[in-house]
């Protein structure tokens, strides 16, 4: 009876131990977790709204952002960035803009805005304007306050500041904050617009503009021409219009083209045909 007792005795207190604890910590006391056959699993949070705290390496889902830009990922301390159009597989190009992290501008709460998370020396986000490259190396913010409704403008200036411009109440941090402004300047990079009603950024999410390609036509006015060389738009003026100046004549045949013109000490010289000039003497009074 005693042998039977204990042996009895450890089931009891085992299957005691199993009733008294409902809550299991999967981190250390499981091995080998397989969940590939469970009905559903749900990794991570879901919600509208990136939590306000978050440690390195937690994860979100953002149910209400656009499909492909759902999955954020805290990549520092209480830094939200979207995780979506990661590294592309070996031979596969992005085939989004938004893929792509120059100036990403991302939403981290209802009043900051986060522009170029994945800027810095490293790996700069570079501006060209022509042949001049412009590198923002740093994270910018923009924070919004009062209850005001309005847009969001984000872009680089052509002496390569990032700027976020509107007419709302707005803090920067590594940009600069620019009142008055209700569209993009046409000598600057567009990079995104965001809508903030009553004083909230708009959770659907703002119009991302960056572009891989995209050109500016140069247009002639009036007394000017533009050519193609190369590539390149050459600006000339339109000779037949304007007359250029030109080294004053040796002679009256001197070689010139009509409407050319110049002066010395002593004379004015104008080209009325081809090869054929008239001067007046200069007087002084």
């Amino acid at each position: 009876m005693r042998t039977r007792l204990f042996q009895i005795l450890p089931a009891l207190l085992l299957a005691g131990f199993a009733f008294g604890q409902t809550q299991l910590d999967l981190r250390t006391q499981s091995k080998s977790v397989d969940f590939s056959s469970s009905p559903a699993t749900r990794p991570v949070q879901v919600g509208t709204t990136l939590p306000t705290s978050c440690q390195t390496g937690q994860l979100f889902f953002k149910s209400d952002a656009a499909d492909g830009s759902n999955l954020y990922g805290c990549t520092a301390t209480n830094a939200w960035a979207v995780q979506s159009g990661g590294a592309a597989a070996p031979g596969t190009p992005a085939t989004m803009i938004s893929q792509l992290g120059d100036l990403q501008v991302t939403r981290t709460s209802n009043a900051v805005l986060t522009i170029g998370a994945n800027c810095s020396t490293a790996t700069p986000c570079n501006v060209h304007f022509g042949s001049t490259v412009y590198s923002i190396t740093s994270t910018a913010t923009a924070t919004i306050s009062g209850s005001a409704t309005g847009v969001l403008y984000v872009y680089v200036t052509n002496t390569g500041v990032l700027t976020v411009g509107s007419n709302l109440n707005v803090a920067c941090s590594s940009c600069s904050a620019q009142s008055g402004v209700t569209s993009f300047p046409p000598d600057a990079v567009a990079v995104a617009t965001w809508p903030v009603t009553n004083g909230a950024l708009n959770a659907a999410g703002g119009q991302d503009f960056r572009a891989l390609l995209g050109t500016k036509n140069v247009v002639a006015g009036q007394g000017i021409m533009t050519t193609d060389a190369n590539g390149s738009a050459v600006v000339s003026v339109d000779s037949t219009l304007i007359g250029l100046r030109v080294a004053a004549p040796a002679s009256s045949t001197s070689a010139c083209q009509t409407g050319s013109w110049s002066y010395d000490a002593n004379y004015v010289y104008i080209c009325i045909a081809v090869n054929t000039w008239r001067r007046a003497q200069l007087t002084s009074w």
